[in-house]
């Protein structure tokens, strides 16, 4: 359970890129506490090598209350964008390289966002890994950091308890993504609906993984994921796939929990939701022809559906994608 968080306050960082993660944690936090669970009680800790007054971009200010030095232990960091060519304010983070480097030895988890990236590259936490960062200094990024693994391709990585995202809308996505690990799906997407969802995509659609068998080593699992990615939209046969998998029903429905998560035609449903949500944002079909384009002859049922697996209806989703969308 997450019991400590530590967002850097950074020198020529982008405020946006602290400021969106604390919003969205504290927008966590208020939904917890509604239900009372104690989960809630977190604590969260700006932190920068001097406790006074930061000016960022346009003069806004932010007010660290703790060094990084002061901080022992921490469950997650959030390293801030940085403006512009990061080479001078790297120069100063010595002591704050150490401690992320420190921190992650001792099992936290760390999300870096632009070119905070370079802060993690500098530490050697990337070193033989996948990191992705800002798409105007990849270029520099790979002269300076050559053992990287360097996505140019993915705007978000995974390497373990390393995530690396490219651009400070990317860094929402990954905060959605850590809100529903770590609290469940169900208050990532209410937190996800408080911060434009419209304009996000499940992170699991983008992220880089630094083992792209990341999920499990169970190959005949595996194998019926990708059948069901393949086949999304035709009924789901457990017997078939149970046979296909060269096991009983009960032992592929427990296999199959065991590594997703879910049950197969959760699983489904998901994948049928993912795609529906792809057609109500880009294609003008109907949501009866929609439904059924995703597999579903009943359009209640696939309302239904959707609306418990996105947190509103299709049409209250399309309605927030077509009100950002413009024309000439």
């Amino acid at each position: 359970m997450i019991h400590h968080i530590t967002l850097l306050a950074i020198g020529q960082m982008l405020s946006s890129s602290v400021a969106i993660p604390l919003e969205m944690l504290e927008a966590a936090r208020a939904r917890l506490n509604v239900v009372k669970d104690p989960r809630a009680r977190f604590e969260v800790a700006v932190a920068a090598r001097e406790l006074q007054p930061m000016t960022m971009l346009g003069g806004f200010q932010i007010r660290p209350t703790i060094t990084p030095e002061q901080i022992t232990k921490t469950d997650l960091i959030v390293v801030p964008a940085l403006w512009r060519n990061p080479r001078r304010q790297l120069q100063q983070e010595g002591e704050t390289i150490q401690w992320l480097a420190r921190q992650y030895r001792q099992g936290a988890s760390i999300i870096a966002i632009g070119t905070g990236v370079c802060l993690l590259a500098e530490a050697g936490l990337l070193d033989g890994k996948p990191a992705t960062t800002h798409w105007h200094y990849l270029d520099q990024f790979a002269r300076d950091y050559p053992k990287v693994q360097l996505q140019r391709q993915h705007l978000l990585t995974q390497a373990g308890r390393i995530y690396c995202a490219a651009s400070v809308n990317s860094g929402a996505d990954m905060m959605v993504h850590f809100i529903g690990m770590e609290y469940g799906r169900e208050l990532a997407l209410q937190v996800e609906q408080q911060f434009s969802p419209e304009v996000r995509n499940p992170f699991e659609k983008k992220v880089f993984y630094a083992d792209s068998s990341h999920q499990h080593p169970d190959e005949e699992i595996a194998l019926a994921q990708t059948w069901l990615q393949q086949n999304y939209q035709s009924p789901l046969s457990l017997a078939s796939l149970a046979s296909s998998a060269g096991l009983s029903e009960r032992q592929f429905d427990r296999r199959f929990r065991a590594v997703t998560g879910k049950t197969p035609t959760a699983y489904q449903q998901q994948l049928r939701c993912d795609a529906a949500r792809e057609l109500l944002q880009n294609s003008n079909l109907n949501v009866a022809d929609i439904a059924a384009a995703v597999g579903y002859n009943d359009a209640g049922y696939f309302n239904r559906v959707f609306r418990r697996l996105a947190g509103q209806t299709p049409g209250e989703y399309r309605k927030k994608v077509r009100a950002k969308l413009f024309s000439s």
